[in-house]
């Protein structure tokens, strides 16, 4: 049975070979992070990921 940490592992091996660099900064600038939070919950702790989540934070501290 695959796990949800099999699941990243998987994504996380393969993220860097799949997808360029200028496909992984839309991918960034396109999810929100509510909703990297909620693909997280779905397939565990990709990297890409966890990095736009933590963009939530820093979001919600720089506003005036």
């Amino acid at each position: 049975m695959t796990t949800k940490q099999d699941v990243a592992d998987y994504i996380n091996s393969h993220i860097e070979s799949v997808l360029d660099d200028t496909e992984i900064a839309h991918l960034q600038s396109r999810v929100d992070p509510y909703l990297a939070q909620a693909l997280i919950k779905i397939v565990g702790d990709v990297g890409r990921l966890i990095e736009i989540r933590d963009n939530l934070s820093r979001n919600e501290t720089n506003r005036k």
